[in-house]
């Protein structure tokens, strides 16, 4: 499982931009059923995120959470992509 493209060999030549570059590419060539499954995951983990401020005491400390939760997502969703993207990136 990984969790960067730093180790991901397939990418170990190219520069963070150009592997973020690539794994999108690599996204958007899977096939529809295995961007259905990435797209219901990610789904789902949003779903649990945000569900999971609603138990946060305080107005405040929502709006901060929510703030919070709003800028790191796509740390937490990127690796989904991440995972399911790998057998399509190019190979060496």
């Amino acid at each position: 499982m990984y969790f960067s493209t730093k180790n991901i060999p397939e990418l170990q030549q190219y520069s963070p931009r150009e592997r973020v570059a690539q794994v999108h590419l690599a996204a958007k060539s899977m096939p529809f059923s295995r961007r259905a499954v990435a797209v219901t995951l990610k789904a789902l983990v949003l779903i649990a995120l945000f569900w999971s401020l609603l138990y946060i005491p305080g107005l405040a400390w929502k709006i901060v959470a929510l703030i919070a939760a709003g800028l790191l997502y796509p740390l937490v969703l990127f690796p989904i992509t991440l995972n399911l993207a790998v057998p399509y990136l190019p190979k060496k």
